[in-house]
């Protein structure tokens, strides 16, 4: 239920400020965008892993993370080849479905970008706290209102997911078993225990809201919003924006080149 996902850490990563993760951020998820060569995809994972690690960010996260996208990688591995139109040695076929090297290879890059964009914003996540985000953001000229709900969104998205695993385990204990019947009966199974989830989570942004107005927000603008800790670029901010910014026109003009 308390889950979040930064990792309190002092480390290098944890210490830049937070517009140059963002810039990080964007750098990381352009290059998965413009190269389809899985040798540069896996690069980039095997890059953010990296990052992640020297950060102090535990195996036990990235397992975590890697968890998630599991599914994901492997229905992509699986139904891609199918829907890709590339001609090349056909390795199985089924009536007018088949499978062909290049369909395989295709599928093998979209998974790699999947995974290396995922890894690229949990390096940003993972490393950044939600207030500071915030603060972030507004200073990169987002009114603060929006970076507040981006702010919410983030801290409360793993909330509410610890909030369906409660659910559904209480449900267990009491004798629950959804994988009975075929697969409308399952279905149907399914729906009280996503009823119970609405009407937590229901109860929970009312909490939120109330929570929201007794602390002030939505006060008149003209009064001046104060900041506990504010975010100020050092001298290695804006070494690590010049390098980015030099990788982001290097990765363009060899996008365009290639």
């Amino acid at each position: 239920m308390q889950f979040d996902l930064f990792v309190p850490r002092s480390s290098w990563l944890h210490l830049l400020d937070p517009r140059t993760k963002l810039l990080l951020t964007l750098v990381g998820l352009t290059v998965c965008l413009l190269f389809e060569q899985l040798a540069v995809l896996g690069c980039v994972l095997i890059a953010f892993h990296l990052l992640l690690l020297t950060a102090g960010v535990p195996w036990e996260r990235l397992r975590w993370l890697w968890g998630r996208m599991l599914p994901l990688t492997f229905m992509i591995l699986l139904l891609q080849p199918f829907f890709s139109s590339a001609e090349g040695g056909v390795l199985w076929q089924v009536g007018p479905l088949r499978w062909t090297v290049e369909g395989v290879l295709m599928a093998a890059v979209f998974a790699l970008r999947v995974n290396g964009m995922a890894f690229v914003v949990a390096a940003l996540l993972f490393s950044t706290e939600p207030t500071l985000l915030v603060r972030g953001l507004v200073k990169l000229g987002l009114p603060y209102e929006w970076g507040l709900t981006v702010s919410l969104a983030i801290r409360y998205l793993p909330t509410t997911y610890g909030l369906y695993q409660s659910i559904y385990q209480a449900q267990q204990a009491r004798g629950w078993d959804p994988g009975r019947g075929n697969f409308l009966r399952r279905a149907r199974n399914y729906l009280p225990m996503l009823v119970a989830v609405m009407i937590a989570a229901l109860r929970m942004a009312d909490n939120l809201g109330m929570a929201l107005a007794a602390r002030g927000f939505g006060a008149e603008r003209s009064v001046r919003r104060t900041m506990l800790r504010d975010i100020y670029y050092r001298p290695v901010d804006w070494l690590m924006t010049a390098a980015l910014v030099l990788l982001l026109a290097a990765s363009f003009v060899l996008r365009v080149s290639s």
